[in-house]
């Protein structure tokens, strides 16, 4: 687990974080690569031009794709990164109870830090509190340290695979109470796959 894979993504005032991944979604030791997994909800909330930043190389945005009824994206970046070791998009979903580590940029963090949590249930749908962020085969986190705004897009690792990405924090009345909603990456491979392939072909 790296989180020289994890980045910030930027436009305008609005940030969100992201994850470097391969083009096979599969896990890649010391490879290059110019794809990001990350959140849909950012791409609807920017205000312009997306750069990366926080994974030791800069980079600007060429294109994303969204991944139809749930918070997950796809973007291509206009230069590879530096050798990383990448880790595996998963096939299978979160499993119950299992621990977790998401990665994040939240409260605006030079580097990307680590929210240990745990599994505490699954859901086939689940919405925000403006009803337009939207996922389909959720899962629900108990994190400790919180996830914060600004983690969203940000890795959700299961025993070295990324099995979803941040999306969601339950705060009722502006509390946070640690209950983080995560989009699940194994029901989307597929589509995940399609968006990987219709940016190499777009740029």
């Amino acid at each position: 687990m790296s989180s020289s894979i994890t980045i910030r993504l930027k436009s305008g005032r609005s940030y969100c974080s992201g994850v470097l991944i391969s083009p096979d979604l599969d896990a890649a030791a010391d490879a290059r690569t110019d794809l990001v997994l990350s959140c849909a909800h950012f791409l609807r909330e920017r205000t312009g031009p997306i750069s990366a930043s926080g994974a030791f190389f800069p980079a600007r945005v060429l294109g994303a794709v969204r991944i139809p009824r749930t918070d997950l994206a796809v973007l291509r970046l206009d230069t590879p990164s530096p050798p990383k070791d990448l880790l595996r998009v998963s096939t299978s979903p979160a499993p119950w109870l299992a621990p977790t580590v998401t990665e994040g940029f939240g409260g605006n963090l030079r580097r990307p830090a680590q929210r240990l949590g745990r599994v505490v249930a699954r859901s086939p749908i689940a919405m925000g509190r403006n009803l337009r962020t939207f996922v389909t085969s959720a899962a629900i986190l108990y994190n400790n340290p919180k996830a914060i705004k600004g983690d969203s897009g940000g890795p959700v690792i299961v025993n070295g695979e990324i099995v979803a990405v941040q999306s969601m924090v339950t705060d009722p009345l502006g509390v946070n109470t640690g209950i983080a909603t995560v989009a699940q990456v194994a029901p989307h491979r597929r589509a995940i796959a399609a968006a990987v392939a219709a940016l190499q072909q777009a740029y």
